[in-house]
């Protein structure tokens, strides 16, 4: 038999700065210091075990017990065994078994004075407290005490410990824990349908797997901390952690489509498929392996936590700016994991209290971090699709662009004409079309050469925009063909338009260049339809044409 060794109560206030923020707005109160409680004493219990009947009785039943350094962590019933006193004159107590899942405590309370006290607590037993197996006790000022729990369960996910503390102060302590629980699990709700949302509108698989990786996630913590079996009288011990083994399903999935693994890192993505099917082919220890499965979900968490960290750090370097946030979501993972993971392997003690909740809080501000990384790639991404929409309007704007003057081309050309619906009684707003061909152009192209034909047709439509038409909208220009270009004004307009159009060959000839101008023109209400007008003006336009060809034939004769 070991020695009994009294040691002060852990205080509760030592906190690491995880969740110091956290537990400081909910009040965590610190262990009662009025209860000086032994470190437990560890024994196998046998089924047909029977409790110390009374104080004295004590060390005689130590000594029949078979005792152990560690309780292993795949399940069995063990005896817990620690004295200890009160030093305050209050009565009202609270014994509790915290740090792990248990099935069932049976406490006893063995006092010097003769008392014997007894209560059951456990996953399966009703709830005294929020999410907690502690049960009432009456103790009594100067009293020694034995404290025995018998504690059975299939598996325990840490090391179970004992504690003692004074009934406001414990009740004040789980209430507020549970509130910092279930603000956490409301978070991760609201987090999961806001991310299935997005995905119903994107159809981008990145959300949708976050938010079943999320959801998963929530209700691995709530069965940890019993919520299912608080609230609602649900009992289910196979399924806690179920979902813990299928967080990495969801998430590897997950950054498979975010971080674009296939693509960025193969070899990364290999070794994530096969940690995938891993997890997969676990699920059902569940079920069948329920004493090992908290070891095997450790395991692969452990697993899948650094090889996510060592995927995001890859596309990162490798330039996908969204990562850092997915690095720094799991950053808040892995500190406590590197807290909680050895010490649900049965490789070392909680080094704190509150692992679990601190656990869950980093696991809370890891599904935040990663809505930012998926909001900053949604941004990335529309940012993106604008730029391409800009290039497809820059492109589109090209296509209706002629190269050679600026102005709009053929194509922009057709495209007015196919818009206009109105026309002969229809119409509402008269228009003249005119067809403008430039006389003289081949000549010099074939004189002076196609360099000097190109700064006749651009001083020609620097002209046209730059002179004053009498027109009181924007003047719309074309290029229809080589040498023919369109011009489209208000009707009321045409005359002063005709009139400044027929400078244009004395302007040309200033410039030095040998060229005259035809012109047609037709108005929109004197045509049945958009050919129609198109091949009025043309007709009148040819008709001009052959008539200044007349008029020159007839000047060079007479001359």
């Amino acid at each position: 038999m070991a020695t009994n060794r009294i040691i002060p109560p852990m205080n509760r206030t030592l906190l690491q700065p995880l969740i110091a923020l956290l537990l400081v707005l909910c009040g965590a109160m610190p262990a009662a210091a009025g209860v000086v409680l032994a470190e437990a004493e560890l024994f196998v219990a046998q089924e047909t075990d029977s409790a110390p009947a009374s104080f004295e009785q004590m060390h005689s039943w130590i000594q029949e017990r078979d005792e152990i350094e560690r309780m292993p962590l795949s399940g069995g019933r063990f005896w817990m065994v620690a004295p200890f006193m009160v030093n305050e004159s209050r009565s009202e107590w609270v014994v509790n078994l915290h740090n792990s899942i248990a099935e069932r405590v049976d406490y006893l309370v063995l006092g010097s004075d003769g008392s014997r006290q007894m209560s059951s607590g456990g996953y399966d037993a009703p709830y005294d407290y929020l999410f907690d197996y502690g049960k009432n006790v009456t103790l009594r000022y100067g009293v020694e005490y034995w404290l025995v729990a018998r504690v059975e369960s299939r598996y325990f996910s840490s090391i179970p410990k004992l504690e003692i503390n004074g009934v406001s102060e414990h009740r004040l302590l789980t209430d507020r824990i549970a509130a910092a629980v279930l603000v956490c699990l409301g978070g991760l709700l609201f987090i999961a349908v806001y991310n299935l949302l997005i995905y119903s509108s994107t159809r981008d698989r990145a959300f949708l797997y976050y938010g079943l990786y999320v959801i998963t996630y929530l209700l691995g913590w709530a069965f940890t901390f019993h919520v299912p079996a608080q609230l609602f009288g649900f009992h289910q011990l196979e399924l806690h952690h179920l979902f813990f083994i299928g967080l990495p399903i969801f998430n590897i999935l997950f950054y498979k489509h975010f971080l674009q693994l296939p693509t960025m890192s193969p070899p990364l993505w290999r070794a994530s498929q096969i940690l995938l099917w891993l997890c997969v082919l676990a699920l059902p220890t569940s079920f069948l392996l329920l004493s090992h499965t908290a070891i095997i979900a450790s395991v692969l968490i452990g697993l899948w936590i650094v090889l996510a960290i060592i995927a995001g750090n890859v596309c990162l370097i490798k330039g996908f700016a969204p990562a850092r946030y997915f690095i720094m979501a799991f950053s808040c993972l892995l500190l406590p994991a590197l807290l909680i993971l050895p010490g649900n392997l049965g490789l070392t003690t909680d080094v704190f209290e509150f692992t679990e909740l601190t656990t869950l809080i980093g696991g809370s501000a890891d599904a935040l971090l990663l809505s930012l990384a998926l909001a900053s790639k949604l941004k990335l991404l529309s940012e993106e699709r604008d730029a391409h929409a800009q290039q497809l309007i820059d492109a589109w704007e090209k296509a209706r662009l002629d190269s050679l003057t600026q102005i709009s081309n053929r194509f922009a050309f057709d495209e007015f004409m196919q818009s206009q619906q109105q026309f002969a009684e229809a119409v509402t707003r008269q228009s003249a079309l005119l067809l403008l061909d430039v006389d003289g152009l081949k000549h010099i192209n074939d004189t002076l050469g196609h360099q000097a034909g190109d700064e006749l047709l651009k001083t020609l439509v620097e002209w046209i925009r730059g002179v004053e038409l009498g027109v009181s909208g924007p003047v719309q220009l074309y290029r229809i063909g080589g040498d023919e270009f369109a011009l489209v004004v208000e009707a009321a307009a045409l005359e002063s338009v005709l009139d400044k159009l027929a400078q244009a060959g004395q302007y040309l000839s200033e410039q030095g260049f040998a060229a005259g101008l035809s012109v047609g023109y037709a108005l929109n209400s004197q045509v049945q339809a958009a050919h129609d007008w198109l091949r009025a003006a043309d007709s009148r336009m040819y008709r001009n044409k052959a008539s200044r060809r007349h008029e020159l034939e007839s000047h060079t004769v007479t001359i």
